[in-house]
């Protein structure tokens, strides 16, 4: 995440005097910082600069500052958060849930990040704010599942070929058919016969080996310090460590110059390869990459494609195998049996309504039970600091507040207990 103020002062810095006005709005945000978030500053920015987005300085900045914000949206609604609470802390009554927020953002990892929103910062969805926060953020069907399951599901960008009858996709080292039949894993010389186009497509997808698919770009590691991205979104325009490159930068110029070491030179082909079929790479919607660090040998390749149900297993241990299931309630049993996610917002179209209700019921009872047990325990927490010090209006307030959030909790078990028990089936 880049220092906005420093962004700012540098930016300010490199101006000239013709850039007087320019310069008069940026320095106004930049002491703004502080008083409201970073993102709101660069909302702001956004909208206060649009005249004067026909200069290139001003395009630059408010295009790597957009692009930060895209990279780093959890920390910069964090902050955002953060600076809301604060100003609303009237009595010290948020003083809390503002020390769980700072820890959140302080921590290394997205991933990290989550588990403490929901496990911690979620019990405080008394605050307004943290409850439209926690909401905003688990409103995806696939952020819900991997928040609140041990796995996590994700899409996978990966090549799509477009073959007599079907589409050829590379998965995982693996190349599978997908046609109105269904999926079937093959080789993709009995599909290409032409070997120009074998050529290029052995090529790019020994591009896909040597790089990672981050946001919209292709990053290839070329060496310790140096990575080369190259847009998905925007053809021809390349990335070298997160950077932008101007559209004169080329693949040949950059691999003249010595920014890049003799010995990896060899990357060259591979590059200019991939960035002329970069439209080859797209995201594929039917298919989920499911993992569970409990297992990390283990990662399942999900399809939902036409009327077939299948899984790709790749298991460091045992070898790779493809399955294909009669019913997709099988394989979501089978999924969340093993790697603990649950696709059944995946595999909706598929499993009857009744099954998908009593499921969603199961979450909601399990979120709703989770909280109460919070809420207990910050209680007795409350209890224990009023019987140590006596009375206090700040504690004697929470408890207030925390009661009257356990009463609504508990009606709202009662109520989802009720519409499971008149919703069973028979499996």
């Amino acid at each position: 995440m880049k220092n906005l103020k420093l962004e700012l002062f540098n930016f300010v810095r490199s101006l000239n005097l013709d850039q007087e006005e320019i310069s008069t709005i940026v320095n106004s945000h930049m002491g703004a910082l502080g008083r409201v978030s970073e993102k709101q500053v660069i909302s702001s920015l956004n909208e206060s600069l649009k005249i004067h987005t026909y200069d290139k300085s001003v395009r630059n900045l408010l295009e790597s500052l957009n692009d930060d914000v895209a990279n780093h949206s959890l920390i910069y609604e964090l902050k955002h958060l953060y600076n809301v609470l604060n100003s609303k802390n009237q009595g010290e009554l948020y003083r809390q849930p503002i020390n769980v927020v700072l820890e959140v953002i302080n921590m290394e990892a997205d991933q990290d990040r989550l588990g403490k929103i929901v496990n911690e910062l979620a019990i405080y969805d008394w605050v307004p704010e943290i409850k439209l926060f926690v909401h905003n953020l688990t409103k995806s069907p696939e952020q819900r599942s991997n928040l609140l399951s041990g796995g996590s599901s994700e899409s996978i960008y990966t090549i799509v070929e477009q073959v007599e009858g079907g589409y050829c996709a590379y998965i995982n080292g693996s190349w599978f058919l997908l046609t109105e039949g269904g999926v079937e894993k093959t080789l993709l010389e009995n599909w290409i016969k032409n070997d120009e186009d074998l050529r290029v497509l052995r090529n790019i997808e020994t591009g896909l080996r040597y790089s990672m698919i981050h946001e919209d770009r292709i990053n290839f590691r070329i060496s310790e310090n140096l990575t080369i991205g190259l847009s998905v979104a925007n053809e021809g325009l390349i990335y070298i460590n997160d950077d932008k490159m101007n559209k004169e930068t080329t693949l040949e110029t950059l691999f003249q110059s010595p920014i890049i070491p003799i010995a990896n030179k060899n990357f060259y082909p591979i590059l200019l390869e991939t960035q002329k079929n970069i439209d080859k790479f797209v995201e594929l919607d039917v298919v989920k990459r499911v993992t569970n660090l409990v297992n990390p040998y283990l990662e399942c390749f999900v399809f939902n494609y036409k009327a077939g149900n299948y899984v790709y297993r790749c298991d460091q241990r045992y070898g790779n195998s493809f399955y294909k299931y009669d019913t997709a309630l099988e394989l979501v049993n089978e999924i969340k049996n093993e790697l603990n996610s649950d696709l059944t917002y995946f595999f909706e179209n598929k499993l009857d309504k009744e099954i998908v209700k009593n499921r969603r019921l199961e979450d909601k009872e399990r979120e709703i039970t989770l909280k109460l047990e919070d809420v207990n325990i910050n209680l007795s927490k409350i209890n224990n600091s009023l019987r140590v010090t006596g009375e206090s209006k700040v504690l004697l307030e929470a408890r207030k507040n925390l009661s009257k959030r356990k009463e609504h909790l508990e009606e709202e078990l009662m109520a989802v207990k009720e519409v499971k028990s008149s919703n069973k089936y028979r499996m």
